[in-house]
């Protein structure tokens, strides 16, 4: 990276590096990377749908399997997303960088670093939440071991592990081993995520910095200073403004248009599993809190729940920034001094309304819009899905 912004992205940089999945690294060490990574995740969902073989299984145990199934999936869906789109992201990336360098003055880079910091703030945000959820799970897991020592009992305490496996082997005996290996499957699934989902949040984030900058561009067209210069001068300033404004606006109608192109597919599948995952999550903690039998069990499902809430909303409020930063250049073009300017660049401006007036959004296979109203509907969904699931329970 060399532009005045990488600073912003060396945390995305850092973790992409870690995972394998830096599209600009070809090393030997990536492909070790990738087939690490991808044999966790697989040998993880073999390790828990083997319980349905070698175990008797009830309602609250397919629940809790189910739920951390699906986000295992996730972890598999997103890690192979990044290696199969390994060229998009660094296109991207590259037109990234290019609007860095192209940008004209100081205001229009404090727009853009507005953005970038609120990215590089998401970035930091996933990346803690996935260390601390990670170390949360030895922390719970080694409980019993540390009331033992605090306060003893004359008989040890059950152990607990946040999953449910099957390794073929005792598990009183191999607990730390399990543990360990829970440990690092989560913490490799909570990164993967962290540096796909942050990447893309920064994708989305410039192109929410390109439409404000183009906005901030038509706005001061018509400066007090331009009406005061003779015409033929006026005139060249007008076109040569004009025509940057309208070649940035292209490229971030542009750019919104590669991202949704690019990872539709990927936007749709997740929140598929996102509904579902969710749904099991809601479900599973209505079912351990009424008896109120295991406490680590309602911590642990209802942090699931914050972290769904929390992935789902972040990612649909990055959705409507994108559709109000491209609709906010008509209001913006509509409250300029437009009627000081020729006719011939009155009737432009028409043009750039009109275009402008189209949002811009990141859609889900073409059903869904990121978006605040969006977020909402998923909500609906999954709470529409639990109560059918505990109506029917209840039959």
């Amino acid at each position: 990276m060399d532009f005045i912004g990488e600073r912003y992205y060396k945390l995305n940089r850092i973790l992409l590096v870690c995972v394998g999945l830096w599209p600009y690294d070809t090393s030997a060490v990536k492909k070790i990377q990738i087939i690490f990574f991808e044999a966790l995740f697989i040998s993880n969902i073999l390790c828990q749908l083997t319980v349905f073989l070698v175990n008797t299984w009830t309602i609250a145990k397919v629940m809790k399997i189910l739920m951390i199934v699906i986000i295992d999936c996730v972890f598999i869906i997103k890690y192979t997303a990044g290696l199969l789109l390994t060229n998009n992201i660094k296109y991207i990336f590259n037109r990234v960088r290019y609007d860095w360098n192209i940008l004209k003055n100081q205001a229009e880079l404090d727009i853009i670093q507005k953005h970038a910091c609120n990215a590089r703030f998401h970035t930091i945000s996933f990346t803690l939440i996935g260390t601390f959820i990670s170390l949360g799970i030895l922390i719970l897991s080694s409980t019993s071991f540390i009331l033992d020592a605090i306060i003893p009992l004359n008989e040890s305490r059950p152990l607990w592990l946040p999953v449910i496996v099957e390794c073929f082997v005792d598990q009183e005996r191999y607990f730390f081993a399990i543990l360990i290996y829970i440990f690092i499957s989560a913490y490799a699934g909570c990164i993967t995520i962290a540096a796909i989902a942050t990447m893309l949040l920064a994708y989305a984030l410039h192109n929410c910095a390109i439409f404000e900058i183009v906005g901030y561009r038509i706005e001061h067209i018509f400066d007090e200073k331009i009406l005061q210069m003779s015409k033929d001068f006026r005139q060249h300033i007008l076109y040569e403004r004009l025509i940057h404004a309208v070649y940035l606006h292209r490229r971030a109608v542009d750019l919104a248009n590669i991202l949704t192109n690019s990872f539709a597919t990927l936007y749709f599948i997740l929140l598929l599993f996102g509904v579902a995952s969710t749904s099991f999550s809601v479900f599973h903690f209505f079912h351990v809190l009424t008896p109120l039998n295991d406490v680590l069990e309602v911590i642990a499902t209802t942090t699931f729940i914050l972290l769904h809430l929390y992935y789902l909303y972040v990612g649909n409020y990055v959705g409507q920034s994108v559709i109000d930063t491209s609709t906010n250049i008509f209001r913006t073009t509509y409250n300029t001094e437009w009627y000081t300017a020729p006719l011939w660049l009155q009737k432009v401006i028409l043009f750039i309304m009109q275009r402008s007036s189209i949002k811009s959004t990141l859609t889900a296979g073409g059903l869904f819009d990121a978006s605040l109203e969006g977020f909402a509907s998923l909500m609906s969904m999954s709470i529409s899905y639990v109560m059918f699931m505990l109506s029917t329970r209840s039959q």
